[in-house]
């Protein structure tokens, strides 16, 4: 038995616009800000809140993103922030359970640092769950990856990883 190749396009790889907004650690302040974005028109496809050096810190992916950076704007012209726009990588993780340590993996294995990754709910237009991955260099990241063979994993999750009999000799 062989293992298949498969093209991580066939994975569904996104670039997408990420905030970093900085908050003081204060009651309120998160829910003031999606409360903002769902009166605005924003959807928000995912977000992850952590400290970082006393502060909040919400890392956020919605749509439009227009109206998020206009958002971002008033914000830092009102003292708060600072809000940091960043590219990052999104690759579907439904159908691959083990595409996240794949991926991982090979990124290292290419001498690029992930920085941070989470996951991210299913986009609007369709598809599975995502998980987003920053990482330096990011087009060359891209490139990287798009022109590399993948092993199939289970791309159903039932039926285990997909092989290819070969005649014995």
């Amino acid at each position: 038995m062989r293992t298949l190749a498969v093209r991580i396009s066939d994975m569904h790889l996104q670039r997408l616009t990420e905030f970093s907004i900085y908050l003081d650690q204060r009651p309120g302040e998160l829910a003031g800000i999606l409360d903002t974005f769902g009166a605005t028109g924003v959807t928000v496809d995912g977000f992850t809140v952590s400290e970082h050096q006393g502060r909040g810190l919400i890392r956020l992916i919605g749509e439009p993103v227009e109206r998020i950076r206009s958002f971002s704007e008033a914000l830092t012209e009102r003292g708060l922030g600072p809000v940091i726009e960043s590219e990052v990588m999104a690759a579907d993780i439904d159908r691959r359970p083990s595409l996240l340590r794949d991926l991982t993996t090979a990124l290292a294995d290419k001498g690029f640092n992930v920085r941070y990754a989470y996951v991210l709910r299913p986009a609007s237009t369709g598809g599975g769950t995502r998980c987003v991955l920053r990482v330096d260099e990011l087009d060359r990241a891209i490139e990287t990856i798009e022109g590399m063979d993948w092993p199939n994993g289970d791309l159903d999750p039932g039926s285990g990883p997909a092989t290819e009999s070969t005649p014995s000799a």
